[in-house]
């Protein structure tokens, strides 16, 4: 048989047929469109959350480089430089610490920094250039700011810096500077080369695989590098390691800010809204183009008779498929670009606490394309089915085809192993517009089934974000920060990389000041004290029971196990639990408590009153960690002064300490207790506060606003207030970016759901007008045809709503209720009111929808309806 070349007469009739249906068309790309928005948005703004959130960890940890090697000789540091399996290498020289007494609260570290290694390390000057004399450095503008020198290159500083236990004190000319992270772990002085040499010379004797003390740290070379990729690097630095010889884990460091890169629950929750997004997509996009085959199913079967096959068939919807695809997804990247470049500012508010990171998109061509792909694969795996209904059907089954009857073309005949059957007619039933609407929906029930599923996810979903919503509440996420209305402390007892944390700030001074402010509506003042505890016998056999016997609290101490000693050598897990019980080096703080603050402690087991407990012959017992304690109510602790002094106190109750209450930092245990202010004060001798919290009468907080903040200022005590309006203002810009976030994917699916139920609705009114003009030759009048169209969409929206109730509670009892358990701020509130108020949405959208798709069908005579095309 002589093959025939027949692409461009396929591409001629695709075309054609594509450009008939002009309404249709728009309809087709705006649910195209649609998709591509939701892919565009999802990729673009999660992958720069990912990128900036990465870039935030590396200026945290201070390099964005892969790993680091520290400690080496110059002969350590050349093996690690020929090594092949790294992409790039580059050093650093540590070379003292700056102590001028100015900048006592903020670590800052002196370095030789190699140019590379400078860019890595955020320190290369943004103005000026790397130091090259031995005279000149380069350090921060917070550095500067605190030693009241003028951010300027050229200035002349002042530097008194520590090296090998000596003082160098020098005047530096300031060759350039760079912009501080406030969160960063240390701020950094580079120096010269010649600087390095001459007062920190790199050692030759090795410090790997052996204890080295702090004095040993100057001048040895740190090397920081890049493998060829950040996957895995754990397992990179280890293998790095064996290759050079050098013993494990050699005081290696993997850079955090790649290391969850590899978290396979993350994934999944990608994953699952990925998928979740794709099945929108799926519902609205193969409804489509599933109704336009059906509505041109007699055509597809005239090309059947003249010779064209199934394959061929197939091209020609494909092609259309595509043509209308491609302008959609188009349309889609740019929209869902726009929108994300609008959208990201929100997001990264309430994470975007440097200034050097931008809340600019970042619009990378590898995550458009991938939108793009995604919103592609989609249309591809929609149009499968449309493309096998038009290349299985017969000429014979084209011609006596009506809308809704594709059960009759695909399963015509139904194959068992004995031969072949016909399908049994159906018994005819009573003729009235509510039954021949229920029998119209019955026709197809694949289309039923994939309105009714699109439906009923847009609801369920919307119902889910709203739920997540409303469950941010604004009590429960200040009183995870704070229990009343202000707090005062030292400026060091909550900073994070603070070296020293002063534990007594709050002066006599203040507190007098404060007192003769008016509106103080109560007062508490919690002293504190790091006090190793020191236990008996039968307390430490408490101790193994109820701690090192506990599965959960053992897993809870090596979330807190540092990977390596002070020396860099690894640590084992189930070996450092048992040197812990074997040496009983345990953590704790004292705390003492008047009872404005007594009366604040949470989750309190036992019977707490403070009338007993201020005889100062009681103790409560702090909760290790949630639901697990050391102590109860009833047995006896013995306590100990920094003089040596015991004293055996008896527990009163169990409670938690509220995170404003205490230290907001935590060690492998801490044993924990809390005394009545006037015993604390007895045994521990006279202090100052650790805090000092208190309400002001309503109207007056302002004042008492510029107040605290001008003593802050001028008093020179280093002391920092904070208030619940400053989590107040943070709630609010934290909520915010929720609910832009949420509500705008609530319009996107909404748009799909309701999209997807006019398309479907309007379509199958066009579709069989023939079939309409039919029975209105025979008697039935316009509004009995608009009645039974309005049953059929009721229909819909009826099987829509008992899905949608019964789902979106389910949902919201168990998905939402799980997430906001991880949330702070988040009280779960049951709702299902959004499926109810889109109950009259739907109602007035099938009865909208119904009449225009009836008056846009019914023009000309029932005649000519009723002639083919």
């Amino acid at each position: 048989m002589k093959k025939v070349d027949s692409r461009e007469a396929l591409c001629r009739i695709a075309d054609k047929t594509r450009k008939a249906e002009k309404g249709a068309n728009v309809i087709a790309i705006l649910a195209v469109s649609l998709t591509t928005i939701l892919f565009t948005v999802l990729f673009t703004v999660s992958g720069s959350m990912a990128k900036k959130t990465q870039e935030e960890t590396m200026r945290m940890v201070g390099t964005s480089s892969h790993a680091e090697l520290k400690n080496l000789t110059q002969e350590e540091y050349d093996k690690v430089k020929k090594d092949k399996w790294l992409r790039s290498v580059s050093c650093r020289i540590f070379s003292g610490i700056l102590v001028n007494e100015k900048l006592e609260d903020l670590n800052t570290e002196v370095n030789y920094f190699e140019e590379k290694n400078a860019k890595w390390s955020f320190v290369y000057p943004a103005e000026g250039r790397m130091p090259q004399k031995e005279n000149e450095v380069v350090t921060s503008d917070l550095v500067l700011k605190k030693l009241g020198a003028e951010c300027k290159v050229g200035t002349v500083i002042d530097l008194e810096i520590e090296i090998n236990g000596k003082s160098v004190k020098q005047a530096f000319i300031l060759s350039g500077y760079y912009k501080g992270d406030v969160v960063s772990m240390a701020q950094m002085a580079a120096v010269s080369k010649a600087f390095q040499e001459k007062y920190a010379p790199t050692p030759t004797l090795s410090a790997l695989g052996r204890t080295i003390d702090v004095s040993d740290y100057d001048g040895r070379i740190a090397a920081d590098f890049n493998f060829y990729t950040s996957f895995g690097l754990e397992k990179q630095a280890g293998a790095l390691c064996k290759r050079l010889g050098f013993p494990e884990p050699a005081g290696i460091g993997v850079n955090w800010a790649y290391l969850g890169q590899g978290d396979g629950e993350s994934a999944v929750r990608f994953l699952l809204l990925l998928f979740l997004i794709l099945l929108s997509g799926y519902f609205i996009i193969y409804n489509i183009f599933s109704i336009r085959v059906y509505k041109d199913i007699a055509y597809y079967g005239l090309l059947k008779t003249i010779g064209s096959t199934g394959k061929q068939l197939k091209k020609i919807v494909r092609r259309q498929v595509y043509f209308l695809a491609f302008p959609g997804i188009l349309a889609g990247v740019a929209a869902g670009t726009l929108i994300s470049a609008l959208l990201l500012p929100y997001v990264m508010k309430r994470y975007n606490i440097m200034e050097g990171i931008t809340c600019n998109i970042e619009l990378n061509g590898w995550i458009l394309a991938g939108a793009a792909a995604f919103s592609f694969i989609t249309v591809c795996i929609s149009c499968n089915r449309p493309c096998r209904i038009v290349s299985g059907i017969t000429p014979i089954e084209a011609v006596q085809f009506t809308e809704g009857q594709p059960e009759e073309i695909l399963q015509v005949k139904h194959r068992e192993k004995g031969g072949i059957r016909k399908k049994r007619q159906k018994k005819t039933k009573r003729v009235s517009p509510v039954a021949m609407a229920l029998q119209n929906v019955q026709r197809d029930r694949k289309k039923r089934n994939i309105v009714i599923a699109s439906l009923s996810l847009a609801l369920i979903l919307s119902n889910s974000v709203y739920s997540l919503m409303i469950g941010f509440d604004i009590d429960t996420y200040i009183s995870n920060f704070t229990i009343c209305d202000y707090s005062v402390q030292d400026v060091s007892l909550d900073d994070t990389f603070a070296q020293d944390r002063i534990m007594d700030g709050v002066s006599k001074r203040f507190l007098s000041a404060l007192k003769k402010q008016a509106g103080i509506a109560g007062l508490g003042n919690i002293y504190a004290r790091e006090i190793p505890p020191v236990f008996s016998e039968k307390q430490n056999q408490i101790i193994d029971k109820r701690v090192f016997g506990n599965e959960k609290a053992v897993g809870y101490i090596k979330m807190y196990i540092p990977p390596a000693d002070d020396g860099g050598k690894g640590v084992k897990e189930q070996d450092y639990i048992e040197k812990l019980k074997e040496t009983r080096r345990f953590d704790g703080t004292v705390y003492g408590v008047g009872q404005f603050l007594a009366e604040k402690l949470e989750k309190v087991y036992g019977k707490f009153d403070w009338e007993e407990f201020s005889t100062g012959k009681y103790v409560v017992a702090a909760r290790l960690w949630d639901e697990i304690e050391a102590f109860r109510p009833g047995e006896t602790v013995t306590l100990h002064n920094e003089k040596g002094e015991e004293k055996e106190y008896t527990v009163l109750a169990v409670a938690n300490i509220p995170y404003a209450c205490g230290k907001q930092w935590v060690h492998e245990i801490d044993f924990d207790f809390i005394l009545p202010e006037k015993e604390y004060l007895s045994f521990f001798g006279n202090s100052q506060p650790m805090r000092t919290l208190f309400n002001v009468e309503e109207g007056l907080r302002e004042k008492m606003d510029k107040w605290l903040e001008a003593y802050c200022k001028r008093s020179g005590e280093n002391l920092r207030y904070t208030s619940r309006k400053d989590y107040e203002q943070e709630f609010e810009e934290y909520t915010q970016m929720i609910f832009i976030v949420g509500n705008g994917l609530v319009f996107v699916l909404a748009c799909i759901g309701i999209l997807n139920f006019a398309n479907t609705v309007f379509t199958s009114i066009l579709s069989r007008k023939q079939e309409f003009a039919m029975l209105e030759a025979v008697g039935m009048s316009g509004k009995q045809l608009q009645g039974m169209l309005c049953i059929e969409g009721g229909y819909y929206a009826l099987c829509t709503i008992l899905i949608s109730l019964p789902a979106g509670a389910l949902a919201n009892i168990t998905v939402i209720r799980g997430l906001g358990g991880e949330i702070l701020s988040y009280r779960w509130k049951f709702t299902i009111a959004p499926v109810l108020w889109c109950m009259p949405a739907l109602l007035v959208l099938l009865v909208i929808v119904t009449i225009l798709g009836y008056r846009s069908m019914v023009h000309g005579s029932v005649v000519e309806r009723m002639r083919r095309n």
